[in-house]
């Protein structure tokens, strides 16, 4: 089972993280795959900051920086992973991603650090669902995987687990 992990360092992505671990405990042919996506609404880049630096470079940083906290969450827990950092259209690459891997699942929370968000949902989850011609799981605020250590998540385990 290959689970695709959009990771954008808010609370609700590192519970998505959690949940996809515990979906892949026991599955020895699984592997979890985190995704950041940077873009200029992201990255908070004018026009202006683009030609003073080099946009790739920039976010290449922050998505080794947001990733940090998932990846040592895969490594503690022993499943295997990968990590990706891509640049363009948050929802557009989370759904080509999932196609040129051939996820099975893609598993997100509700609520990231998008600018405008929805309703309901987050504007990229919402988005995501409706674009995916696979599973979405939707982690919500409230869901508690059973038997994710803290050390996994550090301080974003708390949050998890209450």
């Amino acid at each position: 089972m290959k689970l695709l992990v959009p990771v954008d360092g808010s609370v609700a992505a590192y519970r998505a993280v959690a949940h996809a671990l515990w979906l892949a405990q026991g599955r020895p042919n699984s592997r979890v795959v985190l995704l950041n996506v940077q873009n200029r609404e992201t990255l908070g880049l004018s026009d202006v900051d683009v030609r003073k630096h080099d946009e790739g470079e920039i976010a290449s940083r922050r998505s080794q920086k947001v990733l940090r906290r998932a990846i040592n969450a895969c490594e503690a827990s022993g499943t295997s992973f990968d990590a990706r950092a891509e640049l363009g259209p948050t929802c557009a690459t989370i759904i080509r991603l999932a196609h040129e891997i051939h996820a099975d699942q893609i598993v997100m929370g509700t609520r990231g650090l998008g600018r405008v968000s929805g309703l309901l949902l987050g504007s990229v989850a919402t988005a995501v669902v409706h674009a995916a011609d696979i599973p979405v799981t939707l982690v919500k605020k409230s869901m508690r995987p059973p038997s994710i250590k803290r050390a996994e998540l550090g301080n974003e385990a708390a949050a998890v687990r209450t």
